[in-house]
């Protein structure tokens, strides 16, 4: 939840190599993607939950989404904001984040140097992967533009662990 502070401080800290902060198209990826993820919210919120929260924490997860949206995730899911609505409402700021991402010719959204706002987009794919139940998801998101899988499989390096 604090990932831009968190990278502001990595960026303090290890300067080098950049996380490049003061790109002009990271303010633009941050806005699309203050849309794009309430958007697609009913699609995936019911999923997590289900698929990723341990027992303790699925309570409290639920009851505070239900609180958020006035019903339950299973019934978020299944009303006129999710499913094919959701895409749909999506779908002009996921075209536009690909024109931004395409801008300066890839694969990442400054040319050919990695950065923050990078990390911001594959970190919601990576999330959307995760999610997915044969893929549908994240095979949704990157059939939108293939620009992104592109910037997904140049920042596959950064999606290993290497604590286990």
């Amino acid at each position: 939840m604090e990932s831009r502070a968190i990278a502001a401080a990595l960026e303090q800290e290890y300067p080098s190599p950049s996380l490049h902060l003061d790109s002009p198209i990271l303010p633009k990826v941050e806005a699309l993607m203050k849309i794009i993820t309430p958007a697609l919210s009913p699609v995936f919120l019911p999923r997590v939950p289900r698929d990723i929260l341990n027992e303790r924490s699925i309570y409290y997860f639920r009851k505070t989404r239900e609180e958020k949206f006035s019903m339950p995730l299973d019934e978020l899911e299944k009303s006129e904001k999710g499913g094919e609505n959701a895409w749909e409402n999506a779908a002009p700021h996921l075209n536009e984040l690909a024109e931004l991402l395409k801008e300066n010719g890839g694969p990442f959204f400054s040319g050919g140097t990695v950065s923050y706002a990078d990390f911001i987009v594959v970190s919601f794919f990576q999330f959307l992967k995760r999610l997915s139940y044969d893929g549908d998801l994240f095979g949704r998101a990157m059939q939108i533009d293939p620009s992104f899988q592109v910037l997904y499989e140049a920042c596959v390096e950064w999606l290993k662990r290497d604590d286990h």
